[in-house]
Parts: C-alpha cells; structure tokens; sequence
C-alpha cells in the first residue's frame, strides 16, 4: 500500500477512536508518524525533481535549455564511439512573422513549432532551444543518414502543417537544417558549430533543405 494511502488509513482510524472517545492506540499512531515521514520524503523528492526540471527547460516552448543541451551532449560524447546526429533547425523568414503579426503572436508560433517537433521525437533523442528561433534536434545512435531521414520527415511534416492562432487565418513555415555527427574528439560546443555553419549552408542554398557539414580541406 503506498505511504499516502496508509497515512489516510490510520488517520481516519485516530478520527474514528477519537471521536468514539476511546484512546488511541500507540501502534495506530506510530504507524500514522511513519507513512506521514514517507509522503514528505517523496514530496521533496518531488520538488527537487520538478525545480531540476524547470531549470533545464526553455520556459517559452518547454524544449531543454542552453544549459540543458551542453550536459546532455557531454554525456553522450561520453557514450562515443556510438553515433550521436546533431540537426541545427531554424525557421525560415521567421522575422517576417514578428515583424508582420508581432511578438506576441510570433511566441505562440514557436510554442507550436516546439510541441510539433516533440510530438515526433524518437525515444532518447533530445530538443533544445538554442535561441530565438534555431533549435537543436539530437538524434541518438544515428549516423548522418539516419540524421538525414529524421531531419527530411520533420522538414515535410513541418511544410504541410498548419498553425493555428487566434484571429489569424492559418499560418504555414518551413525550417533549414543542418546537420553534422557529435565529434567525441572535440569539444561539444565545436560540433555545435559545425551544425550551425551547416545550417548557414542551407539558409544560403535557398532555404527549406538540409545540408550536411563539410570538413574544410
């Protein structure tokens, strides 16, 4: 029985006895102190659980945070030689969308944007909110092709979808991406930039595409 339901249990037997003016017995009340001691210790456990999670998360869209993102990199790059595909997502003209419909309205696109996104995460695999509107998707053991397929069903899915806010007609975007492997010999941030300069890449080809990094030769 869970220590909640025990608590109620022997409280509601002290409440009985007491009001039937009878003494309560020791073992009634000790075993009441005992499940009590339980269901604070796990609200606690609870709370730091929940404090953690708000401190890793974007309070915007709920994807993980800055902070987020570089622990859960670091611990995969631990994990090497196991593939690990980082996709650098950004919203094409998505300044277009503050700049016509305001700010206002451009927050509640992003939320959208992140649920989508989440709602079509794989198990293991990691969303970030890098800034504004660039996003880092984190693919676990998958090489670039896999990275690729999942990165190519987001960028259709995404296409197709639209976005519904109120008293807008519907709203439609699409996003460039950019993709490159978690490097176990460099540091997490370098890889990073490595998606993000593939994403250059992409926005530069014309947007609503993916490229891969390309080692300088």
């Amino acid at each position: 029985m869970a220590a909640h339901e025990v608590m109620h249990r022997y409280a509601a037997i002290m409440l009985r006895t007491s009001l039937e003016h009878r003494p309560i017995a020791l073992d009634d009340y000790e075993l009441f102190l005992s499940a009590l001691k339980q269901v604070r210790a796990q609200l606690v456990t609870i709370k730091h659980e929940l404090e953690e999670t708000l401190r890793n998360r974007d309070p915007l869209t709920g994807a993980g945070n800055h902070i987020a993102m570089l622990t859960t990199l670091r611990e995969r790059q631990a994990l090497a030689p196991r593939f690990t595909c980082l996709a650098m997502m950004d919203l094409d003209h998505f300044k277009e969308v503050n700049d016509t419909y305001g700010h206002a309205l451009g927050d509640e696109f992003l939320v959208q944007y992140a649920e989508f996104v989440m709602s079509h995460l794989r198990p293991y695999d990691e969303f970030f909110r890098f800034g504004g509107e660039k996003f880092l998707y984190c693919a676990a053991d998958a090489d670039l092709d896999q990275g690729r397929a999942i990165a190519e069903e987001l960028r259709e899915g995404l296409s197709r979808r639209e976005f519904f806010v109120e008293g807008y007609l519907p709203l439609t975007v699409t996003a460039s991406f950019g993709l490159t492997l978690l490097d176990p010999s460099v540091p997490v941030e370098q890889s990073i930039e490595r998606a993000d300069q593939a994403l250059r890449a992409a926005k530069d080809a014309g947007r609503d595409r993916i490229a891969i990094w390309q080692a300088p030769n």
